[in-house]
């Protein structure tokens, strides 16, 4: 039978005083405030950090994890830094997850939970610490915040405003709008080549956070790669994933006419052809931005930086492409909420690593790294997995969050540990209303097609997982005082 969760008051009550603690945080399965380095990195010298945020890229997206996918220049970055296997987001949308990475946070203390909204007006950011402190702070590419580059923290920022044309796009620079010629991301990679050489020549440590476009489709709803990248790709080729005309048995009724449903019927979803068109295109759009991250990452060579600076690659959010005959992110299922992140620069020993790591820990890793303290956030620093510590203790699970419809989504919350995925969803119209559960085992199950919950034998993992959630969810809605 439904029940009825902890009211929204109740929430936060508690978490008011759950935040407080590094011992609540640690008891949560989560991470205290990650603390200051130290030692600085890079011999005692302020290293530089450049961030490449990508737009829908979703974790199978790189050439050196799927044979369809052509990314030489991400690829080349995976191989000389470190490639986590298991990155994920804490809400699968393009705002919420922004103002993750700039907080630390889960949008339910940073304030963003859906497109547009404003990070709360006292929380610092990766770009106002880091500008404190010395860095000299830019952005270049998409911004998708109620609040501007400036008031986050940014020095410098050229930008374009959420998605759009591909080609010939409207983009802010100096505070005025202008439209620039040819593709956007290499506009992208233009501004960041420029940032970064002024920055060398002033000898002034700096972080730039490039966000780009792609392969995020554009504003009719397609990918616009050139005719000459499709023709690189063969369509017939492309993957057909395994869940395809899934017929949604054991989860809940209201998807099969959701959004994310009706949108990829509208694509031809029901068809394989449909699915593989779109596959085609996306991995060919891929390729494109590839090219535009590479001209960044060939700059920073170039320029004698490669060695005092952290790249920081990942994607904003998943995407499916016709998984459970879905399109778009949001639902908890792995392709919307699993990431490509890859993170090298000195010191680190090229591998791959199966922790379970999120956006929210890349801002706490920058503090560590920069020998700064780090405010109080939910995020950790990754160093000490990096670093090969022994006495590196780790979360074992984490939560994603979607406190309120989005993009035709109900109210969600999962709890995913490194087998077992438990998600609740609640009503449309009364978010403390749990109206259906479901259970995973993934290493048995891992296109989650078949629900446990409620199942014989399963009763006991059911219950410790709804437990480990409300832990979860107690320390994810507190928010931080005034740093």
């Amino acid at each position: 039978m439904p029940q009825r969760s902890l009211t929204r008051r109740r929430l936060l009550q508690i978490a008011t005083a759950a935040v407080a603690t590094a011992a609540g945080l640690a008891a949560a399965g989560q991470s205290a405030p990650a603390r200051a380095a130290t030692t600085s990195p890079a011999a005692g010298t302020r290293p530089n950090f450049l961030f490449i945020f990508t737009d829908d890229q979703r974790y199978d997206a790189l050439g050196c994890v799927n044979p369809h996918a052509r990314t030489p220049h991400m690829d080349a970055l995976a191989a000389r830094g470190v490639r986590f296997s298991n990155a994920f987001v804490t809400l699968s949308i393009c705002s919420p997850s922004r103002a993750a990475v700039l907080t630390g946070l889960y949008g339910s203390a940073n304030g963003v939970t859906t497109l547009g909204t404003r990070i709360r007006e006292h929380l610092p950011t990766f770009a106002s610490r880091l500008r404190q402190a010395g860095w000299r702070t830019g952005m270049a590419g998409k911004w998708h915040l109620g609040n501007t580059p400036a008031e986050v923290g940014f020095d410098e920022h050229r930008y374009f405003t959420s998605n759009g044309a591909y080609y010939n796009r409207q983009v802010v620079v100096g505070g005025k709008k202008q439209k620039v010629p040819g593709f956007i991301d290499d506009w992208v990679a233009d501004q960041a080549v420029d940032f970064m050489t002024r920055a060398a020549a002033d000898r002034k440590p700096f972080v730039l956070w490039m966000c780009t476009q792609v392969p995020h489709m554009d504003h009719t709803m397609d990918w616009n790669p050139r005719k000459e990248t499709l023709q690189r790709f063969d369509q017939d080729k492309m993957p057909l994933p395994a869940t395809w005309n899934d017929d949604l048995a054991g989860k809940p009724p209201y998807l099969k006419t959701a959004r994310s449903r009706t949108q990829a019927a509208t694509y031809g979803y029901d068809k394989p052809e449909g699915i593989r068109c779109h596959w085609h295109r996306y991995l060919a759009a891929l390729s494109e931005v590839d090219a535009s991250v590479g001209r960044a990452l060939d700059a920073l060579k170039r320029l004698g930086l490669e060695d005092s600076t952290y790249v920081l690659l990942m994607g904003d959010n998943g995407w499916f492409l016709g998984e459970h005959g879905f399109t778009s992110k949001v639902l908890p299922y792995e392709e919307s909420i699993r990431v490509p992140m890859v993170v090298a620069g000195p010191g680190i020993q090229p591998g791959v690593d199966d922790h379970l790591v999120l956006n929210i820990d890349l801002p706490a890793t920058m503090y560590d790294w920069a020998g700064l303290p780090a405010p109080p956030m939910h995020g950790r620093s990754l160093r000490p997995i990096l670093e090969r510590r022994a006495d590196a203790a780790w979360r074992e699970r984490f939560l994603y969050e979607s406190p309120q419809s989005v993009l035709g989504a109900c109210p969600l919350y999962a709890v995913r540990d490194g087998r077992w995925k438990y998600v609740r969803t609640f009503d449309l119209k009364d978010r403390d209303k749990l109206v259906f559960e479901e259970l995973y085992d993934l290493q048995a199950d891992p296109h989650e097609t078949t629900n446990l919950a409620g199942r014989p034998g399963h009763a006991e993992r059911q219950k410790a997982m709804a437990q480990a959630m409300r832990s979860l969810r107690l320390e994810a809605a507190g928010v931080p005082g005034p740093p």
